[in-house]
């Protein structure tokens, strides 16, 4: 609420020259300066002089009085108006809003005060945009005078001007949240309760359209889902995950350049795993659905089915959520929120998303929640001998055949044909067979120790106990012979062989694995010795994409989920916080709170943004 108080001082200050200048040319006066001539009369002047201005006195304190008890009536009757007004649903225009204005000068019987509202031109009285309402409004009325008319003064003017605007910007929202290993069991369901609260909330207090969430879980890295995957440009040297690099530069701003090729991040599982089935609690990459990243989303029942989806599993990687939760509120995105309409993923009607930065009618949200500080994550050296092409993994492509027909040359001329397959053990007929089905492979992984290949397929079951007396090998030659295979006689037919690039084979094992079975510790040590992101790392890539976004002028809560007070995590979370005002230390029983405080500060923001 805001008054137009200079508009006030100047209906006042008129006021007070009108009656000075009435004062002064009053007949009243002119007597009285007549009467004090005459010496005779002194006495007598004196006493009419005494009381004439007694009663000058009290007539302007009657009248005054009764001037300011209407102003304050007037005045209070146009607060209300143009707050009312200006807080009208959002589809209202300006001649409905102005009809609210008037309708509370009427209810009041004051219609004859209330000015006539301008609704057009660059300085109409009520200007409404896409989330604000403006509305000025401006009263007056004359009073006639008691006893201030024995000075000539026959009315006084009580005058009013309000103004309101109710602000309510458009809210896109990234809730990053902590779904690595330690919130397993009751935290995450604690969590999931929460933050279904909090959608709630936002979605309740918002028009259709006008609020945006997206959910950004973190564990060892961040999945953003296929579409929004595909919306970018990135390496393609395998399609098991989704999951990118970044260099540390990265986390100095806050977008992700659709137009950037982004590396891959290989997909592996650190420790022991059986082969093919990379489902291990660590993962570099979760491709599960839940894992993955919800973009934009205006749906409650969307937004609480992936919250309910969530899972807890992995390591904590928190400057991985904030990247991706200030991606998704920067403005570079605009290509790839088109991109995932075209898709079906967010909704149609939304326009212009993510808002430029800066913009007025916006206020962009982060809601970090972790339970711990940041912990170590590993990758293969980018320029090692375990990243790209000829790894030690071998593929092996073969197609079934099926009997066709047989034939024999007749000695006398021409050819007999037969579909009995039994023919095929005579010499004299030759059999055909054809393709059928599709093609099928099998994976060899080579031990150069041994000059030898493990059959995986056959080894299957062996893997998983690492039940090594039980690994079914082939010799050198014997892989080699695998080509030789023609389907003559029914069965494989050999269609081709391929030693897999190492991302490719990352996919199907693990570092672990490939060292139990060959006994080759390379890649092992690999990964888990050369590219290593520690806590610490972690933590200033955190706090540099944190500061970077809350430069953009982002606001960013974090909430410490029963974390050491005073601890290293806490530290970061506080110092990531927008203020120490906005870190919310909690644990398993106020969490709800928390989030709950945090939906009512949104609100605030959005009144007075």
């Amino acid at each position: 609420m805001s008054i137009d108080w200079e508009n006030v001082k100047t209906a006042c200050a008129k006021q007070g020259r009108d009656m000075r200048g009435a004062l002064l040319n009053s007949t009243a006066l002119r007597r009285m300066s007549s009467f004090g001539r005459d010496e005779d009369g002194a006495s007598g002047l004196l006493s009419f002089y005494t009381t004439f201005m007694l009663l000058v006195l009290a007539g302007v304190g009657i009248d005054t009085m009764r001037q300011e008890m209407e102003r304050t009536h007037l005045q209070n009757t146009l607060d209300s108006a143009v707050l009312a007004g200006a807080g009208a649903p959002s589809e209202a225009d300006a001649q409905q809003i102005a009809d609210i204005v008037e309708d509370y000068f009427d209810k009041n019987e004051m219609s004859s005060y209330l000015h006539e509202l301008n609704l057009e031109g660059d300085n109409a009285d009520i200007q409404t945009s896409l989330n604000a309402t403006k509305v000025y409004a401006e009263a007056s009325v004359d009073l006639d005078t008691y006893l201030m008319k024995l000075t000539g003064v026959d009315s006084l003017t009580a005058a009013g001007a309000a103004a309101a605007e109710v602000a309510t910007p458009k809210l896109e929202v990234a809730l990053v949240l902590d779904v690595s290993g330690s919130m397993g069991g009751t935290k995450l369901t604690n969590l999931q309760t929460a933050a279904r609260s909090f959608v709630t909330t936002i979605l309740g207090q918002s028009d259709p359209g006008n609020s945006v969430i997206s959910v950004v879980p973190f564990a060892w890295n961040v999945t953003p889902s296929t579409e929004l995957f595909e919306a970018l440009s990135t390496t393609d040297e395998h399609d098991y995950a989704t999951c990118l690099r970044f260099d540390d530069s990265d986390f100095n701003d806050t977008g992700i350049d659709p137009d950037t090729t982004y590396q891959l991040q290989e997909f592996t599982s650190p420790f022991d795993d059986g082969f093919d089935e990379l489902d291990q609690s660590w993962r570099t990459c979760y491709n599960d659905e839940e894992a993955m990243i919800l973009p934009y989303s205006i749906s409650e029942t969307a937004l609480h089915g992936h919250i309910n989806g969530l899972s807890a599993d992995g390591n904590t990687s928190a400057h991985l959520g904030m990247k991706w939760g200030a991606a998704l509120l920067d403005d570079e995105f605009q290509d790839v929120v088109d991109d995932l309409q075209t898709a079906g993923v967010v909704d149609a009607s939304l326009n212009f998303l993510p808002a430029q930065y800066g913009e007025a009618e916006t206020l962009k949200i982060i809601v970090l929640m972790a339970d711990g500080r940041n912990t170590s994550s590993y990758y293969f050296n980018a320029n090692g001998s375990y990243l790209g092409p000829n790894s030690d993994l071998h593929k092996v492509t073969w197609q079934d055949m099926e009997f066709d027909y047989a034939w024999r040359s007749k000695k006398k001329g021409g050819v007999k044909y037969s579909n009995d397959e039994s023919k095929c053990s005579n010499s004299k007929w030759t059999c055909v067979y054809t393709a059928v089905g599709d093609e099928y492979s099998a994976y060899y992984l080579y031990d150069e120790n041994d000059d030898r290949y493990l059959d995986m397929e056959a080894s299957a079951s062996a893997l998983e106990t690492r039940s090594s007396s039980s690994y079914v090998w082939l010799s050198d030659d014997d892989f080699d012979d695998l080509s030789d295979l023609d389907g003559s006689g029914g069965g494989q037919s050999f269609v081709g062989s391929e030693a897999v690039d190492w991302e490719v084979a990352w996919g199907l094992m693990s570092p672990d694995l490939f060292r139990d079975v060959t006994g080759n510790y390379g890649p092992w040590n690999d990964f888990v010795g050369s590219e290593v992101d520690n806590g610490t790392i972690k933590d200033g890539l955190m706090q540099s994409i944190c500061t970077a976004t809350k430069n953009e002028g982002v606001v960013v809560y974090s909430i410490g989920y029963d974390i050491t007070e005073n601890g290293n995590a806490e530290t970061q979370l506080e110092n990531c916080a927008s203020s120490p005002n906005h870190y919310y230390p909690t644990d398993g029983q106020g969490i709800s709170a928390a989030f709950n405080s945090i939906a009512s500060n949104v609100k605030n923001l959005r009144l007075t943004q």
